[in-house]
């Protein structure tokens, strides 16, 4: 018998495993918001991408009716749609707020709504509709493939702004990512919608609290404590430190993987590496042989950044390790990929992408050699990581041809004992 502090764990599980991966496709349509207007009349487009060419209804006259109070996790929205009168509404609204007068309700107007055709493993989309009556594992599981579905049409979003700012130079437009549009309805119009967040944070309404201990059943235990990174105290004292040259570009590129831009990442941190070297190398140049001879070389060497490595090492008498130099030889080469040939990361390689900003970031903290700067960034990661997307790619997701598919984890069919 298991005691109300234990849990039974069962001998063999993989994540996946719920779900019938050879289940048909069902149309269905993915609602997103963007965080700016298209300045555009309501329309539908054809977007072909990856030889496969997708229906994108572009809307403006969108409102969303919350109960209570408006949040970022549209948890309380009970209406999402052109506005209506109090008569037009479902009779199920009418009869709430007729039982309950004294709850407010209130409209929030959206920005551009896209609505784009798509399809849906017909079991993952059955379950869905029925998540309250499954379990704990299997709604994460049908939550998983649902986040993984929507992050795939990300590029295909782009590609429609991409357009646009193209034809119309409208300066608010920009690329999205995860973090831009971290709310999305999967539906069927006959059968209402269920809804898919994208990245936990963007899902706090407050601040998360955190328990000290978690039980042997898995449940938080002890006195919480509001989450927080820092004392007020400790801020005040902060605020007038100086950031070491790059640095600043190197938590722009942190905050971006985390925000899903996995493009603009690889810039800022290929940018924080390549300002460092040079801001030290000067300074080493100019003890060794003067400042003239210090700008010369800098000028020289403009657009050889390996020299400038090599002169570094020299001046140093530290020699960088080969892996790191090949590391950040591969993303210098992608970053030049992304600048100059228009190269976009799509959600599918994002290990790539984190590949080039972990080691980025080490390679950082050896050329600034700083061991109390790098206990800052290095120490509680874990911590400072509450609230990202632990849980991108474990279904592998990308458009193909006959559209989009979402795969079930590779090890899956090994586990089954299927070839």
């Amino acid at each position: 018998m298991v005691s109300n502090d234990e849990i039974k764990i069962p001998d063999r599980f993989c994540i996946g495993e719920d779900l019938d991966w050879d289940a048909p496709w069902v149309d269905v349509s993915l609602w997103v918001e963007l965080p700016f207007w298209l300045m555009v009349d309501n329309t539908t487009i054809a977007i072909e991408i990856e030889g496969h060419e997708f229906q994108v209804a572009v809307y403006d006259n969108y409102f969303e009716l919350y109960v209570k109070e408006v949040t970022d996790s549209r948890q309380n929205v009970c209406y999402r749609g052109p506005l209506k009168t109090h008569e037009d509404l479902s009779d199920g609204i009418k009869e709430f707020q007729k039982n309950n007068p004294n709850v407010p309700f209130m409209w929030r107007k959206c920005k551009t709504i896209l609505k784009i055709a798509t399809r849906c493993n017909e079991e993952v989309w059955s379950m869905a509709t029925r998540k309250a009556k499954l379990g704990q594992r299997v709604r994460r599981t049908v939550d998983l493939y649902l986040e993984e579905l929507c992050k795939a049409h990300i590029p295909l979003i782009n590609r429609l702004i991409q357009g646009y700012r193209l034809a119309t130079y409208d300066y608010f437009a920009f690329e999205v990512a995860p973090w831009d549009v971290p709310l999305w309805v999967v539906g069927r119009s006959e059968q209402g919608g269920v809804s898919s967040f994208l990245l936990p944070y963007r899902k706090w309404d407050f601040k998360p609290l955190i328990f000290p201990k978690i039980s042997s059943a898995g449940k938080p235990t002890g006195q919480p404590t509001l989450y927080q990174l820092i004392q007020a105290g400790d801020l005040s004292e902060q605020i007038s430190a100086v950031a070491t040259p790059g640095e600043l570009e190197l938590l722009d590129a942190l905050n971006l993987m985390e925000r899903g831009d996995y493009s603009g990442a690889v810039r800022r941190i290929t940018t924080a590496i390549e300002v460092i070297v040079e801001a030290l190398l000067g300074k080493a140049i100019e003890m060794a042989e003067g400042k003239g001879r210090a700008e010369k070389f800098l000028r020289e060497t403009e657009k050889k950044f390996d020299r400038r490595v090599k002169k570094y090492e020299e001046l140093s008498g530290r020699t960088l390790h080969n892996g790191s130099r090949k590391d950040l030889s591969e993303t210098r080469k992608l970053r030049h990929r992304i600048v100059h040939l228009g190269y976009r990361i799509s959600p599918g390689e994002r290990g790539r992408a984190q590949r080039s900003i972990d080691t980025g970031r080490w390679i950082f903290n050896w050329f600034e050699n700083n061991e109390e700067r790098k206990n800052v960034r290095e120490k509680r990661i874990a911590f400072r990581s509450l609230g990202r997307d632990v849980t991108y790619g474990i279904f592998p997701a990308k458009i193909t041809t006959e559209g989009v598919v979402v795969s079930p984890p590779p090890g899956l069919n090994s586990f089954r004992g299927k070839p």
